[in-house]
């Protein structure tokens, strides 16, 4: 694998916004399977929907990361990364320097 180009910002370069992101999804995922468990008929359809969400922003953050590996379109993949990260600003891990 090469190393990620140099002009990327250092938050995608050094993936704290990812793991921060990937962390989010598993407790998200985790909050989701928890409820299901708990979950009347029509609740089902909304858990299924968080799931759902979960899985398509995880799958998101991996091809953003690989194609970063590939060149300067970082920058770009990068702001997508800080505008779903924006979902999570309330969190205590979420570093302020990541909004867009």
């Amino acid at each position: 694998m090469s190393p990620p180009h140099p002009d990327l910002p250092t938050s995608i370069r050094n993936e704290d916004l990812v793991d921060f992101l990937l962390t989010r999804f598993n407790e998200d995922e985790e909050a989701a399977r928890f409820a299901a468990l708990r979950a009347s008929r029509s609740k089902a359809s909304l858990v299924a929907h968080v799931l759902r969400d979960v899985r398509a922003k995880r799958d998101l953050v991996h091809y953003f990361r690989d194609l970063e590996q590939r060149g300067p379109r970082g920058a770009t993949m990068e702001h997508a990364l800080r505008l779903i990260a924006q979902a999570y600003a309330d969190h205590p891990h979420y570093h302020e320097h990541w909004r867009p």
